[in-house]
């Protein structure tokens, strides 16, 4: 994770203020931790520029912005269009924050999270770069607090593996596992075992370096996770461009199949 989350950095850094992520899942309608977490088809970190979002919007989605490692320090017209867009065909849109494993201000993570929602009017707030140890719990314990008072329903946690258990009571969904195919089989074999007890449309998982027949294989088999989505990206930025697979990819995420074993 260590070295995942160092090029992660280097990812956004890159992009800009020309560049955008954006998450694709089904809606979430749980609004607080106490609630169960909704059903999640797929959670797509794209790095692409606001009219990039089209060509992965499909139905009602939740949409992570992020203009410039963050909000930037102006408001984007063309950012503001997109999410207007996205939002007025049914999605929800959630604005990155990086949190630097628990070593960024508070403040600062709060600050960004306000921007978001005056310049851009977001449904919620991902904070990527989120720490997974029982020491930073207390750090995103007093986040999750301010961003919920302020106004944010939907918030998400990206660990990019398992964190401690304190960390699902947080959010409605923590990605734990993020990382290239290769390593996924090996990853989910080590998870806890009280990570069955933990709803499954809770937890996110980001796959890539997969191929086509890799990524057809994972949505074959059984959910294990509530989000899945996988691409052919690598690193250093495996989130740049679209898998060639899409449209087989968000067929399986619509399928009547995978969704049973993930929703109500």
């Amino acid at each position: 994770m260590s070295a995942i989350a160092r090029t992660r950095r280097r990812w956004v850094l890159v992009s800009a203020a020309t560049v955008g992520t954006l998450v694709l899942s089904s809606v979430l309608s749980s609004r607080t931790p106490e609630r169960s977490a909704a059903c999640v088809g797929a959670l797509i970190p794209a790095y692409l520029p606001p009219r990039g979002f089209e060509q992965l919007t499909a139905g009602a989605q939740v949409l992570i912005v992020n203009p410039a490692n963050g909000p930037g320090e102006r408001s984007e017209p063309a950012y503001r269009r997109a999410i207007k867009r996205a939002q007025g065909s049914g999605a929800q849109v959630l604005g990155y924050v990086a949190t630097t494993f628990g070593a960024r201000a508070a403040a600062d993570v709060e600050a960004d999270s306000a921007r978001y929602r005056d310049w851009y009017g977001v449904d919620g707030i991902f904070l990527d770069e989120v720490a997974h140890d029982e020491a930073r719990l207390p750090y995103y314990e007093a986040l999750s607090r301010a961003l919920r008072a302020t106004g944010d329903p939907l918030l998400a946690l990206n660990p990019g593996m398992v964190p401690a258990r304190g960390y699902f009571a947080l959010a409605d969904v923590v990605v734990t596992f993020e990382g290239p195919f290769a390593d996924y089989a090996p990853r989910l074999a080590r998870e806890p075992g009280w990570l069955r007890d933990i709803p499954q449309a809770q937890t996110a998982h980001l796959v890539y370096a997969a191929s086509r027949d890799e990524a057809i294989s994972l949505f074959a088999a059984p959910a294990r996770s509530g989000s899945l989505y996988v691409t052919s990206g690598s690193l250093p930025n495996p989130w740049g461009t679209p898998p060639p697979y899409l449209r087989e990819e968000q067929a399986a995420l619509a399928s009547t199949d995978r969704r049973s074993t993930t929703c109500p």
